[in-house]
């Protein structure tokens, strides 16, 4: 673990700024799913509402990519 964070440590601000995001948003997604609350995003400039179903399988899957 601790080299792990080392190798983060050397990355540019902007590569550990958009780590620390991607984790957050990943932390939130399970947070929600967990508590089975919806959860809100911007889809093409729009403000969308996610069942709390939808936020289950975006818990379960790799959600990453569905929301950058």
């Amino acid at each position: 673990m601790k080299r792990e964070h080392k190798r983060v440590e050397r990355l540019p601000l902007q590569q550990r700024a958009e780590l620390a995001l991607r984790e957050a948003v990943d932390e939130v997604i399970s947070e929600h799913a967990r508590l089975g609350l919806p959860l809100f995003v911007g889809k093409n400039g729009r403000l969308v509402k996610l069942s709390p179903r939808k936020v289950r399988d975006l818990s379960r899957s790799n959600h990453r990519k569905r929301l950058f």
